[in-house]
């Protein structure tokens, strides 16, 4: 994989600007995006990033006048594969994987955006990941993304942590994200490097 330059502050104010202002055609902010992507690059298989891009959008994908000029949507095609690099060499290298995490209008950081785009990717590869859930570490490792993801569920039976989730109960889930992304990544290695050695690493 060819080496890309970092992502600067201004890139990624120009991301989250552009995601929030497609976020009425479905498109998903910067914070789930961030997650989706670490689920796709630390699980079985990555998809390029060409193949995410209706999944990022919504229905701004198919709309013409999403974007400004063929030029606008191209930069931010550009800033988004850099985006996946960044993560992807950071998982590569061993590095810890830290999220996107943003605080909401009272300053309060909630993660359930970051949650709630990791389970989306996860559901691409349900049968990949079934094996996360039947694994005796790692399962406990995704039970904290999973409480974030779901915790405002209308179903109840799909949240895994029921009651009011104090504000030292969310550091702490947060806090596990790092160690849980590294632990899938390192789980689902064999697996990635197999299908690198049939396809090519795109």
């Amino acid at each position: 994989m060819k080496p890309v330059s970092p992502l600067t502050d201004k890139d990624y104010q120009r991301l989250s600007a552009t995601l929030q202002r497609l976020a009425a055609q479905g498109a998903m902010s910067l914070e789930k995006m961030d997650g989706f992507f670490a689920a796709l690059l630390c699980g079985p298989e990555a998809l390029p990033p060409a193949a995410c891009l209706p999944l990022v959008l919504g229905a701004a994908f198919d709309d013409d006048d999403s974007f400004t000029s063929a030029k606008s949507l191209e930069q931010f095609v550009a800033l988004l594969g850099r985006y996946w690099q960044e993560i992807s060499h950071t998982l590569r290298q061993g590095e810890a994987f830290h999220p996107w995490l943003e605080a909401n209008a009272d300053g309060v950081v909630l993660g359930n955006q970051w949650a709630d785009g990791f389970s989306e990717g996860m559901r691409l590869f349900n049968d990949d990941w079934a094996q996360v859930f039947d694994h005796p570490a790692l399962s406990l490792a995704l039970a904290p993304i999973m409480a974030l993801a779901f915790e405002h569920d209308p179903d109840p039976d799909m949240r895994p942590f029921l009651g009011e989730v104090t504000q030292a109960q969310r550091e702490a889930w947060l806090a596990e994200i790092t160690p849980a992304v590294g632990g899938f990544h390192a789980f689902f290695s064999a697996h990635r490097a197999a299908l690198e050695a049939e396809y090519g690493d795109d």
